[in-house]
């Protein structure tokens, strides 16, 4: 396992060649890092909790878990949460190790064939770049036939210095959205909410606090763990589409992206005693990811789920 980095005035960025995990986005002005990290690195090879990974082939819970291939033909995947096919499945991006090599002064470019997979082959690119006050993501892809891909990173956000503070008195902002509903296994269901009645605390339109939506004593937050983990899929365009402020409203963050949707995921599952930071017990809420991508289940829900070429960027403004 190898560690990298990039820095200029603003910004030092880490991270891993396994998984191309994140490690480290910190705000040099005050020196808070908004990612949190195990602090074992060798947890990075199991990443069970997905911290800073990327994410792929296809991103978001998957079932039935099988797809359609370009010959019509039905491809059965592994299952690796219930009978969900999670995050690309057993052997996901975040396990696999990523060759590394710097192609700018403040650019690294990653890549990795994906010839082994239930899915198609696939070449892929990932370019981590800084500049100014912002982090850069690209990903591109390029399979010989069409294929599934839909490709993402899963850091965890807490813009708090003190990392023992949780999110929940983080102040969240989205574009106008409509939520994917679940179900009690947690799939992904054809149904989408306005979130102008039963489920109005998950509304993030114009701005509260994430503890808001928490523990709200009906089924969605049920099946959410009294959290929020759920696809919002968005209804206008406009950027940024997520707008983050830390608790006391020192740090501030921006996310753009080329993606219809973004997955929101609060830490809610504890089931793994790990450290992260310096040396802080993982806890509930501890952390918020936005996961840029598609609409979970897309491969069964869009007509458009194949493709050969693929490109998908995300941007991270550090305030």
């Amino acid at each position: 396992m190898k560690t990298y980095q990039l820095e200029n005035d603003f910004i030092l960025l880490q991270f891993l060649d396994v998984g191309a995990s994140i490690t480290k986005l910190v705000k040099k002005a005050n020196d808070t890092n908004y990612v949190i990290h195990y602090q074992d690195y060798d947890d990075y090879n199991d990443n069970s909790y997905f911290l800073g990974g990327t994410i792929g082939r296809v991103a978001g819970r998957v079932f039935p878990p099988t797809y359609n291939n370009f010959k019509g033909q039905t491809v059965q995947l592994d299952v690796n949460e219930g009978r969900l096919h999670l995050h690309g499945g057993k052997y996901g991006f975040h396990k696999q190790n990523w060759t590394v090599e710097q192609t700018g002064e403040l650019e690294y470019t990653l890549s990795y064939f994906d010839g082994s997979s239930l899915y198609e082959p696939m070449v892929f690119k990932i370019i981590y770049r800084l500049e100014n006050n912002n982090f850069i993501i690209e990903y591109r892809a390029r399979a010989d036939v069409p294929s599934p891909c839909n490709i993402t990173n899963h850091s965890y956000f807490n813009l708090n210095k003190d990392k023992r503070e949780t999110v929940e008195n983080h102040f969240l902002q989205t574009l106008p959205a409509k939520i994917q509903v679940i179900d009690k296994e947690f799939i992904p269901t054809d149904v989408y909410d306005d979130m102008t009645r039963e489920n109005d605390f998950f509304n993030f339109k114009t701005g509260k606090r994430v503890k808001e939506a928490f523990a709200k004593n009906t089924p969605l937050s049920t099946f959410c763990a009294e959290g929020i983990d759920l696809a919002y899929v968005f209804t206008e365009k406009g950027s940024p589409q997520i707008h983050l402020f830390s608790n006391d409203g020192e740090n501030e963050l921006k996310i753009y992206s080329n993606q219809e949707s973004c997955v929101i995921y609060t830490l809610n599952k504890i089931d793994k005693e790990v450290l992260v930071n310096d040396g802080i017990p993982i806890q509930k809420y501890g952390g918020i990811t936005f996961e840029m991508q598609r609409r979970p289940n897309y491969i069964h829900e869009c007509e458009d789920s194949l493709t050969q070429d693929y490109f998908s960027n995300i941007r991270y403004e550090i305030i």
